[in-house]
């Protein structure tokens, strides 16, 4: 555990953490969800969870800890949307307002290709480009093969570049 309450130096040392981690982590979390509200949920709850933790990681692990949490998170969420909108009753498929004025303000074209790539293509993607990972550290923040995270930025790269054709 990185504190115990009442603990000052232990509180003292996750507001540190807090402070030179959730930026970067929110820009992640975003970047896989396109919800601002949500990443900023996400990136809270990553903390909660380096909160309990039974050991910290070392200073040198902490970041790449912190970002395999963000990234499962986001994928427990992504799972649970998609059992919710199996479970949804008819006639509730409307958007909100809310939600139509969010899709309004995320219509810039490279957002809505990456968007919609899947689920893995997404993360590869972004954990790759805007994280400055490799390979090998992807397939192990996620949870797959070497082989195949090749297979998903391959795959997300042709269709982004179909889908971008005409921004040239």
């Amino acid at each position: 555990m990185i504190a115990d309450v009442g603990d000052e130096t232990g509180l003292d040392r996750l507001r540190e953490v807090y402070e030179r981690h959730a930026r970067d982590l929110f820009r992640l979390g975003f970047a896989l969800t396109g919800d601002r509200d949500l990443a900023e949920d996400l990136v809270h709850d990553a903390f909660v969870r380096l909160h309990r933790a039974p050991t910290e990681p070392s200073a040198e692990a902490m970041r790449a800890y912190l970002r395999r949490i963000v990234v499962n998170l986001v994928r427990d969420h992504h799972r649970r949307q998609v059992v919710a909108g199996r479970s949804r009753p008819e006639g509730e498929d409307a958007p909100s307002a809310e939600a139509v004025a969010d899709a309004a303000d995320r219509s810039a074209a490279v957002d809505a290709a990456i968007a919609a790539l899947s689920h893995r293509q997404r993360i590869c993607i972004v954990l790759h480009y805007f994280e400055g990972l490799t390979d090998a550290e992807i397939a192990d923040a996620i949870g797959i093969s070497v082989g195949s995270v090749k297979t998903h930025l391959h795959r997300a790269r042709a269709t982004l570049a179909r889908r971008l054709e005409g921004l040239r």
